[in-house]
């Protein structure tokens, strides 16, 4: 990489800073996050913010984007004060954040993830897909537009988050950690970004914990330690002892512990021959004491090895532990993996510290299968002691803590399984100095133990300071293998690029991304995909009951069964809305019925035009009244999905009874045959439910509406952090989810033709299969609207058929749940073969 040249480092700003910081203090729960921090961020200018994790480096970044509140402190933008500095403030002055971990929504493609997350006036100017990749191009990231975001690797994530932090041409930019998981190439390319947008005076605040970066890009330089301000200089004023000496409170004279000084360890842990999906023909050797690294372009195999000895990815080939070979149960069984996206595969958000740490070690604290807690908090304290991790206590949640320390308990876990080897891929990706050597230290003393360790790194200069052999792979193979005085950085780097016909980059990874979602395999991972089996079950039941009775098929017949699936269908499009947000509502059932009671009292034979319309609206004011009630509950109550709406089935159906304790209210026949008018066979309300849920998928689909619904349903914090009003959507989730079961009552008032309190409560479940069988997953974030009509008309006519056939009514029941399996099997089989491919 090219350095800067000193004038440039040199330049100090002459205009007045863009943003001051005076005397910010935080205060979370009684413990101090910042403690009277002032800083200026001048225009034209790369400020580095450094510091351990738990430094504070991040509350400071939220303080600026408006995601936090300072207890103390003012926030002066452009010389003007800013109180309070919100979100949507900071937006509008043009604050543009990338975040350490992506605020990238794995449900929605990559075109979507910009659109959402930008605001349309940037896609106003032209074809929003051609701006869009553009927007990529810009930053060297060549990934089909249409491309789910789960398919892309961590840095194509990375990646994506720059664009999109760099789209809008803001004013200020903050970058935290964009290079952590980026290779040199890619690296490369973000400095000549940065330095251009710099030249046209844009304030770029950078964190990082790597001191190289920091003298290539940065101007300035400003060190927090423990929430309190530590220090600030020109970076051409100051050395990388000062810095460190800042950032730990503590002179470091190495950053490495010294290596294995035997020539010829016992070999303790072997491979031969290791092939699997993206690497062939593997083989090294570990001796006791030594450490092996794994270096390379990325792409290029090194995760997969990786994964593969993790027991995670199908291998061949032989792998030996002190002498024994392994089957690839006992290697699975005998590794220990700190995969490099923690957050995805490392941590359990779920999970406290405590718990993240022991999970998968709870047989060594237990006797007779009884967890010795004593014995399980020894151990906790003592790994954690000597790995330094900093947390407000062990049955605090997982994520209360940072970046770095996540990174130690994932170790912590690693040590405590006390396995048969180790498998560190990327061990300090996104980690502090301080904690960095702690790292270094712990996996130079399990090695010296007789534990083998092996290293996955993307830094160079990592490797040479830690391994004492290192293995360099290209295109999946190994390239060179470098021993002792050969472990250098020159030597790695110069193999990894000798061996590529070009220097790839992040090239390797977006060719396999598009090849992977391109054609039939993009299709049977999209959402729509469940339509096309759906409509082969629904045809191909029709034939055989055919077969069996001769009147299934009938107009009559095929009139009754899209008939209650127009019911079934609007009740079940509202509850669609709620699984794509990640919720659910079990009210729908009971409130239809008590719809349909309310509207027994209004909608009669002999009622006036406006009483009868008066009845209509009522129905949907009560609709509108219930889903805000659930939203509220889920939102500002803490209620969850479940519970709030479960409350709201009880007291709806007591309602229901106390407005009629059996049937009565007979509904107006000129309105029913209204609203049940046929078209031929077809009933025109539900060419009316096709239409609606072409135009909601179309919405979910193209708006920004219905992006915001899978956005929260896919990550609700990444999309807090987007800037889309959670709390809003949501409760506008729930109010759709009511009207629309509003339209399913109609539907049903027309069925049963009187107000019933014990009707509508099976709609609950029904609504629930509906949506399952048509592909919306239960997990949100990923749905389809046509999907869920399309499984109404098929669980309407299971139902149906059970009659035609002579069943009993035990089947209904058998079938229902046979069907929802399926779906889960079928659909989750398909995605999972078509991703791996």
């Amino acid at each position: 990489m090219k350095l800067v040249d000193k004038e440039h480092l040199n330049r100090a700003p002459e205009a007045a800073p863009t943003i001051r910081l005076s005397n910010i203090t935080k205060v979370f729960s009684g413990v101090v996050a910042l403690s009277d921090v002032s800083v200026d961020i001048h225009p034209g200018e790369v400020h580095a913010i450094l510091g351990e994790n738990g430094a504070g480096k991040s509350t400071l970044m939220n303080v600026i984007s408006g995601v936090l509140q300072p207890e103390i402190g003012v926030i002066e933008f452009n010389g003007e004060v800013i109180s309070p500095m919100t979100p949507e403030r900071s937006a509008a002055l043009g604050v543009s954040i990338s975040y350490q971990h992506p605020a990238v929504l794995d449900d929605l493609s990559v075109l979507e993830n910009l659109r959402v997350a930008l605001p349309d006036r940037i896609f106003d100017a032209g074809n929003p897909a051609e701006i869009a990749r553009a927007m990529l191009d810009d930053v060297g990231l060549h990934v089909p537009l249409a491309a789910r975001a789960d398919s892309l690797t961590v840095a194509q994530k990375h990646l994506l988050e720059i664009a999109k932090a760099l789209a809008t041409h803001p004013p200020v930019l903050i970058l935290d950690e964009p290079t952590a998981a980026l290779d040199q190439d890619a690296t490369e390319m973000l400095f000549a970004r940065i330095r251009s947008i710099v030249a046209q005076g844009t304030a770029v605040i950078y964190i990082t914990h790597r001191l190289a970066e920091l003298r290539q890009i940065a101007h300035r330089v400003t060190v927090l330690r423990d929430g309190q301000f530590a220090g600030a200089a020109l970076v051409s004023d100051v050395t990388d002892e000062d810095l460190l000496a800042m950032i730990v409170g503590r002179s470091l004279a190495s950053a490495f512990p010294p290596k294995s000084g035997e020539a010829a360890p016992e070999i303790n842990f072997t491979v031969k021959g290791l092939s699997g999906r993206k690497f062939h023909d593997i083989s090294f050797a570990v001796g006791r004491g030594q450490i092996i690294g794994i270096a390379g372009v990325e792409g290029n195999g090194q995760s997969g090895v990786m994964r593969a000895l993790a027991g995670l990815e199908p291998w061949k080939g032989e792998v030996h532990l002190k002498g024994a070979s392994l089957s690839a149960a006992e290697v699975k069984a005998n590794s220990a993996y700190m995969p490099s996206d923690r957050h995805e595969e490392g941590i359990i958000a779920d999970l406290t510290v405590r718990e993240n740490a022991t999970f998968s070690a709870l047989d060594q604290f237990s006797n007779l299968g009884i967890l010795s807690r004593r014995k399980e908090l020894g151990e906790v304290g003592r790994v954690f002691g000597s790995l330094a991790v900093k947390t407000p206590g062990l049955d605090a949640g997982i994520l209360s803590l940072s970046g770095g320390n996540q990174q130690k308990v994932v170790m912590a876990r690693a040590l405590m399984s006390r396995p048969g080897f180790i498998l560190a891929d990327e061990p300090t990706q996104g980690v502090d100095v301080g904690a960095r050597f702690e790292i270094y230290r712990i996996l130079r003393e399990v090695s010296q133990s007789g534990t083998p360790v092996i290293v996955n790194s993307s830094d160079a200069a990592e490797l040479e300071g830690l391994c004492d052999v290192v293995i360099v792979m290209s295109r999946g193979r190994v390239a060179e293998t470098l021993r002792g005085e050969d472990v250098t950085e020159g030597r790695i780097v110069a193999a990894a690029v000798k061996a590529q016909s070009h220097v790839a980059g992040v090239g390797e990874a977006t060719k396999a991304a598009k090849t992977a979602t391109s054609g039939l395999r993009q299709f049977i991972q999209s959402d729509n995909a469940t339509v096309v089996p759906l409509a082969a079950v629904v045809v191909l039941l029709g034939l055989y009951v055919f077969g069996q009775n001769e009147n299934y098929l009938s107009a009559f017949n095929i009139s009754n069964i899209l008939l209650l699936a127009t019911a079934l269908g609007f009740i079940a499009l509202g509850q669609t809305i709620a699984l794509l947000m990640g919720g659910i509502d079990l009210s729908v059932g009971p409130l239809a019925g008590f719809l349909v009671v309310v509207a027994s009292f209004f909608i009669n034979d002999g009622q006036s035009a406006q009483t009868i319309a008066l009845g209509f609206a009522l129905m949907f004011l009560a609709a509108l009244a219930v889903g805000t009630i659930n939203g509220c509950l889920i939102r500002f109550a803490n209620f969850t999905p479940i519970a709030a709406t479960l409350a709201m089935y009880i007291g709806l159906q007591g309602l229901s009874f106390v407005l009629r304790d059996g049937p009565g209210g007979y509904i107006n026949f000129a309105v029913m045959d209204t609203i049940g008018w046929k078209l031929g066979p077809l009933p025109v309300a539900f060419l009316v439910l096709v239409v609606v849920a072409l135009l909601a998928e179309y919405v979910l689909r193209k708006r920004r509406l219905g992006w915001q619904f899978r956005a929260v349903g896919s990550h609700e914090e990444s999309a807090r952090r987007m800037g889309i009003r959670v709390n809003r959507v949501i409760i506008g989730g729930y109010i759709a989810v009511s009207l629309f079961t509003a339209l399913g009552a109609v539907m049903l008032m027309v069925q049963i033709g009187v107000g019933d309190p014990a009707q509508g409560v099976n709609y609950t479940l029904a609504s629930i299969t509906a949506v399952v069988l048509g592909g919306t997953s239960l997990r949100g974030g990923r749905g389809t609207f046509v999907g869920t009509v399309m499984g109404a008309v098929l669980l309407t006519e299971v139902l149906n058929a059970v009659s035609f056939l002579g069943l009993s009514q035990t089947y209904q029941y058998v079938f229902q749940g046979a069907l929802i399996l399926a779906a889960a099997l079928i659909y989750s089989t398909a995605r999972r073969q078509a991703g791996s491919r």
